[in-house]
C-alpha cells in the first residue's frame, strides 16, 4: 500500500514538471519561433502558450531596436588621408524566421559588414567634402547595410556619424587655414569700412564748401571740447569765416590789431 502512494506520488510529481514546462509566456517586445523535431512549426506572438515538452523547443527574438556601435574605425578618404570614424547603426528584427535559419549571429554580421560598408564610402570622399556630407554619408551607409540585412530579417533604422578624428597634422593645416581666412575676412571689412568713410568725408567736403555748413561744424566742434571746463580753449579762423558769420566787428578788430603790430615792428 505504501509503495502504490509513493508511486502515485512520483507520477503526479513528473505530471506537474511536464505541465509547468509545457507553459511559456512571450514577453511583449519578443516574438517567438516554435521549433518542433528541428522544423519551424509556428511564429507566435506575445502571450501565454503551450508546447509540447522534449518534442518543442522555444527560440526568443527580441523585437527592440538594437544599436550596433562602431567605435574607432580607420578609413582612407580619396585624397589619402586616414580618418578616424565614429558611427552608430540601429536596427530591429522583421522578419523571426529569416533570422534564425538564415543568420548564426546577426549582431557580429551587421556589425562586420557596417565596418566594411564605411571603409568603401569613405574612400569615395575627399576629406573637405567629407566633413560636408555627414548626413549624405550617413543615408548611403544606412542603404549600404540595408540591401544586406534585409535578406537576413533585419531592418536597419538609420545610422549616423558620431564622429570624425583627423591625424594631428591636419589638424594644424586646418587651424592655420580658419586663421588665415578670418585675417581675410577682416581685411576686406576694414577696407569696406575706409572706402564709406571715405566716400562720407568726400560728401561731407563738398558740404563744407559753404560758410553756413563750416560755421556750424565749427561750433558743434568748440561745443564738443568745452565740456571740459579746466580747459582754455584758442580757436584760430580764417577772416572770410568770421565775415561770412557775422562778426565783422570781430574781424576789423583782429585786422587792427595785426597792423598796428607790423607798423611798430
Amino acid at each position: 500500500m505504501i509503495d502504490f502512494y509513493i508511486t502515485v506520488g512520483i507520477l503526479i510529481v513528473i505530471l506537474f514538471m511536464l505541465l509547468t514546462s509545457s507553459i511559456y509566456i512571450v514577453q511583449q517586445w519578443e516574438k517567438a519561433a516554435i521549433l518542433r523535431l528541428g522544423q519551424i512549426d509556428a511564429i507566435v506572438d506575445p502571450g501565454l502558450h503551450f508546447r509540447v515538452p522534449v518534442i518543442d523547443v522555444v527560440r526568443r527574438v527580441d523585437q527592440r531596436t538594437q544599436t550596433v556601435d562602431l567605435m574607432g574605425q580607420s578609413a582612407i578618404t580619396k585624397d589619402n588621408i586616414s580618418v578616424g570614424i565614429d558611427a552608430v547603426v540601429f536596427m530591429r528584427i522583421e522578419d523571426t524566421e529569416k533570422l534564425i535559419t538564415q543568420i548564426v549571429n546577426y549582431r557580429d554580421a551587421v556589425s562586420k559588414y557596417a565596418q566594411t560598408a564605411i571603409r568603401n564610402i569613405i574612400g569615395q570622399y575627399n576629406l573637405d567634402d567629407l566633413l560636408e556630407s555627414r548626413e549624405e554619408i550617413a543615408i548611403k551607409l544606412k542603404e549600404e547595410i540595408d540591401r544586406l540585412a534585409k535578406e537576413w530579417g533585419i531592418d536597419i533604422a538609420r545610422a549616423g556619424l558620431q564622429d570624425i578624428s583627423l591625424p594631428e597634422d591636419m589638424k594644424r593645416a586646418f587651424a592655420v587655414q580658419a586663421e588665415a581666412e578670418r585675417e581675410s575676412r577682416a581685411i576686406l571689412i576694414k577696407a569696406e569700412a575706409e572706402l564709406k568713410a571715405s566716400t562720407r568725408l568726400a560728401e561731407a567736403a563738398k558740404n563744407m564748401e559753404d560758410p553756413n555748413t563750416m560755421q556750424l561744424r565749427i561750433l558743434s566742434t568748440v561745443n564738443d571740447i568745452s565740456k571740459d571746463q579746466s580747459n582754455t580753449i584758442i580757436l584760430a579762423l580764417p577772416l572770410e569765416t568770421l565775415r561770412a558769420a557775422g562778426l565783422q566787428g570781430v574781424a576789423s578788430l583782429s585786422a587792427v590789431s595785426r597792423n598796428s603790430k607790423r607798423s611798430d615792428i
